[in-house]
């Protein structure tokens, strides 16, 4: 069975945070291409599986989120053009955190009090699924 959508949400930002600590102590190419793979494959995931089922009830911290996506693509495509940036990387690191939190403390509660056992188990094998295939084509 798929991990609990808002378990698997929880290992992704942590996999992030890690890849940020690392790019922080020392820029390479390497790791900055795993992090963009796997902010990609989770933004992704997130907006075509947890998102759309929220978008009724919490429409505005949906819009907000995915506002915030927005920001963390751009800043991605910034610090590849300027080759680690620290100040890019400090931006990137601060709005990653920033939605981080929103998601954990705000979004996930909601969210696990809007949808039963069945429904988080769909989103769950959605969530999945979106991942694997966006980490395929990058």
């Amino acid at each position: 069975m798929a991990t609990n959508i808002f378990e698997h949400i929880r290992k992704g930002h942590r996999e992030v945070e890690s890849l940020l600590e690392q790019l922080s102590s020392s820029y390479d190419r390497s790791t900055y291409d795993r992090l963009n793979q796997t902010l990609q494959a989770h933004m992704k995931a997130e907006e075509e599986s947890l998102y759309p089922a929220m978008e009724g009830q919490e429409s505005e911290m949906v819009q907000h989120a995915q506002e915030e996506h927005g920001q963390v693509r751009q800043l991605l495509q910034q610090l590849k053009q300027e080759g680690g940036a620290p100040s890019v990387l400090s931006q990137l690191a601060q709005a990653i955190q920033d939605h981080v939190q929103e998601e954990e403390n705000e979004m996930f509660p909601r969210g696990q009090r809007m949808f039963d056992q069945m429904k988080i188990d769909e989103l769950s094998q959605k969530f999945d699924e979106v991942d694997r295939r966006v980490v395929q084509q990058i």
